[in-house]
């Protein structure tokens, strides 16, 4: 399974209507993803006004599409600052792939979601310590996607992270997929509270933490799990987004 498949197939699940993606370049996701409302944010987004034109043509409601160039953090800050309560069903985090940003975007879209939203994260499965290269900066990462086809810096320890605070709160269902180099999924729980996760930050333990520490004990670390197990959690589980 690609991202686009799981992400419309929580989508199709959830009824969901409103659908953000952090880190959408050329838009070769978001644009394919069917939802009502949709909304992109990346600094450097690449979606061209030709591609814009087919997927209107080809899907009328991309027209209400929500184009936003900047960083996640700005975006979250200027929701913050409208007073407008602003949620979204379905949530797909591919920006910068660093264990800092990425925990960033979770904790923050945690404070944007429902009881029945979804979370989506690309990039959680690095199969080579290659891949999981991380990044210093901003502009490094932008320099190393740039020299590599493919890359997945080490986002893992964000979603790792997220499981280990999960521990505590017991407020998600958490899994990876084991497809399209590790989808990670959130799913909140009937007692989710999002007040529990703000003001949380990065780590410097979980920073610091070595690819051997994934490769080693990859199952455990990042709860890994076989793309079928998404069908069946989605077949068991009453969701719906309101």
């Amino acid at each position: 399974m690609e991202r686009k498949d799981v992400i419309q197939l929580i989508i199709d699940k959830l009824s969901a209507r409103k659908y953000l993606e952090i880190g959408v370049f050329d838009g070769r996701c978001f644009m394919e993803i069917r939802a009502p409302y949709k909304t992109a944010v990346d600094p450097d987004m690449k979606i061209t006004f030709r591609y814009k034109l087919h997927a209107i043509r080809k899907r009328p409601e991309n027209l209400r599409n929500k184009y936003k160039h900047t960083t996640s953090d700005i975006f979250f800050n200027e929701i913050i600052r409208s007073n407008k309560k602003t949620v979204f069903d379905v949530v797909f985090i591919d920006g910068l792939h660093t264990y800092q940003q990425t925990f960033f975007d979770i904790i923050h879209t945690l404070q944007h979601i429902h009881l029945h939203s979804a979370l989506v994260l690309h990039d959680i499965n690095p199969e080579t310590e290659a891949l999981a290269l991380p990044a210093a900066s901003r502009s490094a990462a932008r320099s190393v996607h740039k020299e590599k086809s493919f890359w997945c810096g080490d986002s893992w320890k964000s979603f790792h992270h997220f499981i280990q605070l999960n521990k505590r709160l017991d407020q998600f269902d958490l899994f990876t997929l084991n497809c399209d180099y590790g989808l990670g999924i959130a799913f909140p729980k009937p007692n989710f509270n999002p007040s529990d996760w703000m003001n949380l930050k990065p780590e410097k333990f979980y920073e610091e933490l070595p690819y051997s520490f994934l490769e080693q004990k990859r199952k455990e670390v990042i709860s890994l799990v076989d793309p079928e197990y998404l069908h069946h959690y989605l077949n068991n589980k009453t969701l719906r987004a309101t």
